[in-house]
């Protein structure tokens, strides 16, 4: 199949080139102007291509995915993932979580911990979201800091609170009882904690 494709994908290039040299002969425009024109448009889709070809993961890094939406269940404690054009959603069976790492570009990002009932020694979630929208699910036990950056959109707590700033302490984090400590970097999005 490879084989015949590339040999159509030719045949797909010469016709296009022969009705665009045709259409310059007949009807009186530049043949080289449109294509600078249309070249932006070509660069773009040479991208994408790109992209299209590196697979659902990478072969470099598993943990990152193009175009396409992660579901998973996981009893780790430390997550680390990353996706471009794609949705993200984890749900952490485990008793104990001690955080990570979670990216997304054009992609909304979901992290249901309901299931955990301590924090871990590290207790830092870190969570880049470009494009997209953040929604944290946390047990009744576990308190938070949220501590990050926004720019272009809005951090609620689990009260329905707009954060103000990009710094938070929640309830029961002064006594230094087990928290995670929650710190987004967003660009165009909102995060939302919820309980």
């Amino acid at each position: 199949m490879g084989r015949h494709w590339k040999d159509n994908k030719f045949a797909i290039v010469l016709i296009a080139a022969g009705l665009l040299f045709l259409l310059h002969n007949f009807f009186f425009f530049s043949v080289w102007e449109t294509l600078l024109k249309l070249t932006p448009l070509l660069l773009v889709w040479w991208g994408f291509r790109l992209l299209r070809r590196s697979g659902r993961h990478s072969g470099k890094d598993p943990d990152f995915q193009v175009f396409t939406d992660t579901t998973m269940t996981t009893s780790s404690e430390f997550l680390k993932h990353s996706s471009a054009f794609g949705d993200i959603s984890i749900k952490v069976d485990g008793e104990e979580f001690s955080g990570g790492s979670v990216s997304s570009v054009f992609g909304r990002i979901s992290i249901d911990l309901r299931e955990v009932r301590r924090i871990g020694s590290y207790g830092q979630l870190d969570l880049h979201s470009v494009f997209g929208d953040i929604k944290i699910y946390l047990p009744e036990c576990v308190s938070y800091d949220v501590s990050g950056s926004n720019l272009f959109g809005t951090i609620i707590n689990h009260e329905g609170g707009k954060i103000e700033g990009c710094n938070y302490c929640g309830p029961g984090t002064e006594g230094g009882g087990q928290k995670l400590v929650i710190r987004p970097s967003l660009v165009f999005g909102d995060m939302e904690i919820m309980k």
